[in-house]
């Protein structure tokens, strides 16, 4: 039997997508802070939020990490990369996904 209510999931799904406020990505040692760009709920229910890792220059890159920040400027969400970017790419767009299920 569920205990959390479907207004309660909800609940958790808006505060995700109020509470995070931009991004920043990692390449080299070299940290780029970016505004969220699109904010999103996927039809099976998920919150989305995308932004863009931009032109990065006539040279191949990798990003190694990527993280989310709060309203409060504190690290919300990070994960470890391995993403080549070729310098003829224009740039990079990266989607974080939540999903809230009662288990």
């Amino acid at each position: 039997m569920a205990i959390l209510t479907a207004e309660a999931l909800e609940g958790f799904k808006q505060y995700t997508n109020r509470t995070i406020a931009y991004a920043r990505y990692k390449i080299g040692g070299t940290y780029t802070r970016v505004e969220i760009s699109r904010r999103e709920r996927l039809k099976d229910g998920r919150v989305a939020v995308y932004f863009p890792i931009d032109a990065l220059g006539q040279t191949d890159v990798t990003i190694s990490e990527v993280q989310l920040f709060d309203t409060n400027n504190d690290l919300w969400a990070a994960k470890a990369e391995n993403i080549l970017v070729r310098g003829v790419q224009e740039g990079v767009l990266y989607r974080f996904t939540f999903d809230f299920k009662e288990v």
